[in-house]
């Protein structure tokens, strides 16, 4: 049998990426350019060297390392330089802090505590009037938060006032800097982190086009579909789990937080798989090359429709990946898709590496791939040898459902491996979010795991297909009551979640917990060798 292969070639690349991402920003903007120029000549003497044989292996990974670096200088000194030429780059550095504006809206407005009602949304606008000014066209992107807001779809364009607020980090210029570049005197944090408040009620300009207007469209037919069903736990889950329409915070969605299940909530790599797996299903009979265009089609236009979500885009950048090794005739590594999809990304976007989604996306499937999958062969090799050695000994009457049977058990033990390999590796990030550790969540999606397949592709048939749809939603709303019910059932348990700080000091100590635990386990158990092999760069000879 051939073994499990751990290419680890751009990691070094992908993690000086991230670092780079959270550093730069807070760095004076004026030195962006010099540190871009700096890795990017820096990675082309790399690669000449490579080339020429010298200490090819390590120096081909550290040119990688360096271009990562410098793509990621050269897209923070880009964006930031667009938005200090931006007209309304005063306002936000607290010299105004009133602007009427016409925006975009990018996420529709949804309550993030349900004892609030305290509302989040992202606009980009699209012009501004500054007072005593004529109104001037802008882009800025900004996080608003306001009350009684309307569901506005994205793509809704509207009018109103904003109340602009000072940038969290980064210094305010002074007067005599006030009518310099704001690129001289300030960081890019300071020009990236914009939000503000919506002080007057939106006017609507005009509704949602394109893509976002058929995203619409789906949404409605759903909402129609599902009013046959008469199950609110129907209308929480299936807008969310099909078009990423997340419902407002509400007892649900904190029974499913604290039940460590809201991820199906979350359009993210498992809805991507399994609606993979169902186009597969309905190509069956074409020709490798359209199932695989099939495929990719999925993956852009679910891209297009849903929107630039962290999670989105990470599970869509692997699937590409992962496809184009197909069409090539080689053997997909989904370790090597997740680099390649961390680097593509954080240059793309490098805000995407301070979010928190994006963390535990990728947090998830690196656990996963390197964790879970392992510790699955391993368990199914138990089984089968458990089954060797009793063989002999089996009734007739169990022999006869002994492959069911483990079917079964594979499948159940790879459930609660996957779940608890993807919980652990998110402690981190879920205790930047909230306090508090998840005690009963392999629990949680062992109960729903049989269902969520099903709802995702029944889901996907009743928004996207234009068929009648009373007793496909009827049989998907007893679905959704069961994950509902679960999560309440979970939630109203008192062990259901560990008191643990939260922010750094959680992490501190979740840590310290981890290193003891794993020098008991060093200590009491033999050192096992991982099967598999580590893929490097070929050695020069």
């Amino acid at each position: 049998m051939k073994g499990r292969i751990l290419d680890l070639r751009l990691a070094p690349a992908a993690i000086i990426a991230w670092l780079g991402a959270l550093v730069l920003p807070a760095l004076p903007l004026q030195w962006l350019p010099l540190i871009a120029a700096l890795t990017l000549g820096g990675a082309a003497v790399l690669l000449l060297a490579s080339y020429w044989r010298i200490l090819s292996r390590i120096i081909l990974a550290g040119a990688l390392a360096l271009g990562a670096l410098g793509g990621v200088a050269v897209a923070i000194s880009q964006s930031a330089r667009v938005i200090a030429a931006d007209p309304l780059a005063r306002a936000w550095q607290g010299q105004i802090d009133r602007v009427q504006a016409i925006a975009l809206v990018e996420t529709p407005p949804r309550k993030y505590d349900p004892a609030s009602e305290q509302q989040i949304t992202q606009l980009r606008l699209l012009s501004a009037r500054l007072p005593d000014t004529p109104a001037v066209n802008t882009g800025v992107k900004l996080v608003a938060f306001g009350q009684h807001l309307p569901k506005y779809p994205r793509g809704t364009v509207i009018e109103t006032v904003l109340q602009l607020k000072k940038p969290s980090r980064g210094r305010e210029p002074n007067a005599r800097e006030s009518n310099q570049n704001l690129t001289t005197v300030i960081s890019a944090n300071a020009l990236l982190e914009i939000s503000g408040r919506i002080i007057a009620s939106p006017k609507v300009r005009a509704g949602p086009l394109g893509a976002a207007a058929l995203k619409e469209k789906f949404a409605t037919r759903l909402e129609e579909k599902l009013v046959a069903a008469d199950s609110p736990a129907a209308a929480t889950l299936l807008p969310a789990m099909i078009l990423g329409i997340r419902a407002d915070a509400s007892e649900n969605t904190e029974a499913l937080k604290t039940a460590g299940i809201v991820h199906i909530t979350c359009v993210s790599g498992m809805h991507i798989s399994v609606l993979l797996s169902l186009v597969a299903l309905l190509s069956a009979g074409l020709k490798r090359r359209w199932r695989l265009l099939a495929g990719a089609g999925l993956l852009v236009g679910y891209c297009l429709l849903l929107g630039p979500s962290p999670s989105l885009l990470r599970a869509a950048v692997m699937g590409m990946v992962s496809l184009l090794a197909l069409a090539r005739g080689k053997e997909p590594y989904s370790f090597s898709a997740l680099e390649i999809a961390i680097i593509g990304l954080l240059i793309f976007e490098p805000g995407f590496a301070s979010d928190t989604g994006f963390l535990l996306s990728v947090s998830a499937t690196a656990a996963i791939v390197l964790v879970a999958r392992p510790l699955e062969e391993k368990l199914h090799r138990a089984i089968a040898t458990v089954k060797r050695q009793g063989s002999g000994r089996t009734p007739r009457l169990l022999r006869q459902y002994s492959a069911l049977f483990r079917k079964f058990l594979e499948a159940f033990l790879s459930v609660c491996a996957v779940s608890l390999v993807a919980q652990l590796a998110c402690l981190p990030g879920q205790l930047l979010i909230r306090p508090g550790i998840n005690t009963l969540t392999v629990l949680a999606n062992v109960a729903i795991a049989p269902v969520v397949t099903l709802l995702i592709w029944g889901g996907a048939c009743l928004t996207f297909l234009p068929l009648p749809g009373t007793f496909l939603a009827k049989i998907l709303g007893i679905g959704c009551t069961w994950v509902m019910t679960v999560a309440r059932a979970v939630a109203s348990n008192r062990f259901a979640t560990l008191p643990w700080p939260a922010g750094g000091a959680g992490i501190l100590a979740l840590g310290i917990v981890g290193a003891g635990l794993t020098y008991i386990y060093r200590c009491y158990f033999p050192k096992r060798k991982i099967n598999g092999n580590v893929k490097s760069w070929p050695q020069s000879k």
